[in-house]
């Protein structure tokens, strides 16, 4: 799951609870990294695909911030990327 469509499917409290499990706050996570706005710490990064309990990854989350690519990149030799 996207990471921005994971956030808009907490409830309120929900969202509070996420925010204080990662080690952050429900405003940090609107202002700043719903956006995409601030590149997390990599601890911080760790800490909302666990929080999420599976239904964000880390990767999903570098993907959010363009810190991953979304799209496999093809090889000239045909090979399927390992990424």
């Amino acid at each position: 799951m996207k990471f921005r469509e994971y956030i808009q499917q907490l409830s309120p409290d929900e969202l509070e609870i996420y925010a204080k499990d990662a080690g952050t706050t429900v405003s940090y996570i609107r202002t700043h990294l719903y956006y995409g706005y601030k590149e997390p710490r990599k601890s911080l990064r760790k800490a909302l695909a666990e929080a999420s309990n599976g239904k964000v990854t880390e990767v999903e989350v570098l993907q959010h911030f363009g810190l991953y690519p979304t799209n496999p990149i093809k090889h000239l030799n045909g090979n399927k990327a390992t990424v």
